[in-house]
């Protein structure tokens, strides 16, 4: 009888293959490059496994027995599976093609990442991009996102951790809101502002907390989660924010205040699974996304004049 498939090494059926076309061990042996020995004990352990005769031996010859026979007409159709598994797989990543999901966060998505990739995909017409903007960052090793690009630098897990550039954050107002409440010219004067800023405890990036940096104590009767409701809210006079510059320089609308007295800078850093690098769909938005940050590094980036970065 038969046993079951675990009872045998798939090398064997390699083995039998070459001792079926080459008629014998050490034909077999020659186009394995291994000893004919080996081939022999190959071919027994097989046997044995199936419970079955493969090959009547005569002299240093080997002709296929009945059930050898059948098994080949088996094993023959095994490797023709094989071969196309491996002509898939080649061309699969010979092809750039597929869908790559892009997490980062809402700021930085909706107002930097999302004009370009338009550019991504116009290059890459087989290539689909989904991207999760987000206030919360996706988990990588479970496979929630393909690249990750925020200012969280993880520690653990089979991650490839690259900085992708960096971003600065001003301080900004309404024309409106300026004219009313005066323009500060001290970092002492923003002790008698309003501020549009973060929920507090619901804040689940923490380098998200810019404001501190800038006044311990501001003054807020206005706070969201969302960075993109704070421009917004911003851009309609209920106080002064602090936004990243090319949120701010996307549209007008907003003043940048002190310039120089508060000009933070942070980090990006763009993460892949250790996996997923060298996966061609993955590479290529890796290599845009690389290319975008530093032709726009100025867009990320102002002096502390408040102009651009040249």
């Amino acid at each position: 009888m038969m046993g079951p498939l675990t009872d045998f090494d798939w090398t064997d059926l390699h083995t039998f293959l070459e001792v079926a076309r080459g008629g014998s061990a050490a034909c077999a042996a020659e186009a394995l490059r291994i000893d004919a020995t080996t081939v022999r004990r190959r071919i027994a352990s097989l046997e044995d496994a199936l419970g079955l005769t493969l090959f009547v031996r005569s002299g240093r010859s080997a002709q296929l027995s009945g059930d050898g026979d059948r098994i080949l007409a088996i094993v023959s159709r095994m490797e023709e599976l094989s071969k196309a598994i491996s002509r898939d797989a080649t061309d699969a990543s010979r092809d750039l093609v597929g869908v790559v999901r892009v997490s980062t966060m809402e700021g930085f998505g909706s107002y930097f990442l999302a004009p370009r990739l338009s550019e991504f995909i116009r290059r890459h017409p087989r290539l689909s991009i989904q991207l999760v903007a987000s206030q919360t960052i996706l988990n990588l090793s479970e496979r929630e996102a393909d690249i990750s690009l925020n200012m969280v630098r993880p520690q653990r897990g089979r991650l490839i951790v690259r900085r992708a550039g960096q971003f600065g954050v001003g301080l900004y107002g309404s024309p409106g809101y300026l004219e009313h409440a005066g323009v500060p010219s001290v970092l002492a004067d923003l002790r008698s502002h309003e501020f549009v800023t973060y929920v507090e405890e619901l804040i689940s990036v923490p380098h998200v907390r810019w404001l501190p940096d800038v006044i311990a104590e501001p003054r807020s009767r206005f706070a969201c989660t969302s960075l993109v409701a704070q421009y917004e809210a911003a851009i309609e006079g209920a106080g002064l924010a602090m936004l990243p510059t090319f949120m701010a320089r996307r549209r007008g609308g907003l003043i940048r205040v002190m310039p120089r007295e508060v000009n933070l800078v942070r980090d990006w850093w763009l993460v892949v699974h250790a996996d997923l690098q060298n996966v061609p769909r993955i590479r290529a938005a890796i290599t845009f996304i690389n290319e975008i940050m530093r032709r726009d590094q100025a867009i990320l980036m102002s002096d502390p004049a408040g102009q651009p970065s040249e």
